[in-house]
């Protein structure tokens, strides 16, 4: 099945063979993955990018047409697959440095210190709204995207846009009293 045609390999997974499927992985997972490295030169997130790839191909395998052109779709997947992968270690990196204080990272800290203010931080995520808290939650700790949180939690993107401004507002209202003690 190594050298059999992509429509063909489409049609037989269509069916459920996981051999066409092995075919189509071997046939594309190196092509791939030099896509992916060179795209975000991380091999873990291009590894789990590719792989992510072809599990949605096999879960989507009824939908597959046969006139698909299966690289393509590959490719696309996957650079999407980088895209958002790089969108929550950037949301991450955004919140822990719009958040977490400057004194985190700083060597000369007390360790108290950082239970001081881990406990104030989740302290003011304790105070939000409930819907506000969870979608701070997967936005800030799980790093979910904002339309990730809205398939997540079956509500519009508009939702969570709103519950995060809320968020905001209130933390900031929150930590205020705290900023000199924690050197934002």
């Amino acid at each position: 099945m190594q050298h059999t045609p992509d429509h063909i390999l489409i049609q037989k997974i269509r069916q459920g063979n996981k051999l066409a499927f092995d075919s189509l992985f071997f046939k594309y997972y190196k092509p791939l993955y030099r896509f992916a490295f060179n795209f975000c030169n991380s091999s873990s997130i291009a590894e789990e990018s590719v792989q992510n790839s072809f599990i949605k191909i096999w879960k989507n395998s009824k939908n597959l047409n046969s006139d698909d052109e299966i690289g393509k779709l590959l490719f696309t997947y996957t650079r999407n697959e980088i895209i958002d992968e790089i969108r929550k270690i950037n949301t991450r990196k955004k919140y822990e440095n719009a958040v977490t204080p400057e004194i985190l990272t700083n060597d000369k800290a007390e360790p108290t210190d950082h239970y001081k203010i881990k406990a104030i931080l989740e302290s003011a995520i304790d105070q939000l709204p409930k819907k506000a808290k969870e979608i701070f939650r997967l936005a800030k700790q799980e790093g979910l995207s904002v339309k990730e949180i809205a398939q997540y939690l079956n509500i519009s993107t508009k939702t969570v846009e709103n519950q995060l401004t809320i968020a905001y507002k209130k933390m900031r209202v929150y930590l205020e009293p705290f900023k000199d003690h924690l050197k934002f």
